[in-house]
């Protein structure tokens, strides 16, 4: 976004408005905000909201999504396309990568919008931004089917600006930058970067970018 000479203030702004921020660079948690937040979109549906996926009954669940964690865990996300691209993992990629980068910043990027097109028509880029980004959906999607092999399976779960900061269920993602001053400070969530899980009773903590109530 830098190198295409995007207004970084005005996009961190349209993401989480009215957020000031502890260090200017910190604004690079609302991008990676947005990225979780589209990425886990629909994760707590068994085919994340593929209607018309192929499902075994739900009591044969845990061992259906673990074979698929082990089928895609030790190979390459191209790879695995390439073999198999009307797979539910390949609508994933394409649903995501649509979702996720909006054509007016692909065109900003590269010039063009060769990459949705391909996209679009059932291909995959050969390119090393399309591999990176087909690495971190694998990432989203193996942790999907490791969730869903669990019984009960796992849930996720994510934090509302606003709400009071909780060391059970919360890490800070910029804990260097909370006040030193002696001063009495309740912390409180501007918005949530990495969501949480939930696994039996075990908690995985989200991620959590905190309120700063005045700009520096």
């Amino acid at each position: 976004m830098k190198s295409a000479d995007w207004d970084l203030d005005a996009a961190a702004s349209s993401i989480a408005p009215g957020i000031f921020y502890w260090k200017s660079d910190h604004k690079c948690f609302a991008f990676e905000s947005f990225v979780c937040r589209e990425m886990f979109d629909a994760f707590q549906h068994p085919n994340f909201s593929f209607p018309t996926e192929f499902l075994p009954e739900k009591k044969k669940w845990p061992q259906f999504f673990f074979d698929c964690f082990v089928e895609l865990k030790s190979i390459s996300p191209k790879d695995y396309l390439a073999r198999k691209p009307d797979s539910t993992f390949a609508k994933f990629c394409r649903t995501k990568y649509l979702q996720l980068i909006h054509p007016r910043m692909e065109s900003a990027f590269f010039g063009n919008l060769s990459h949705r097109n391909q996209v679009v028509s059932g291909n995959f880029p050969e390119t090393t931004f399309f591999a990176m980004f087909a690495e971190m959906a694998k990432r989203v999607w193996l942790l999907h089917c490791l969730a869903f092999s669990f019984q009960p399976e796992g849930n996720i779960f994510q934090v509302s600006k606003g709400c009071r900061f909780s060391e059970v269920y919360m890490e800070t993602i910029a804990e260097d930058e909370l006040p030193n001053d002696g001063m009495e400070y309740d912390p409180s969530v501007a918005f949530t970067v990495v969501p949480g899980f939930k696994i039996g009773k075990a908690v995985i903590q989200c991620q959590v970018y905190l309120l700063n109530s005045k700009p520096r």
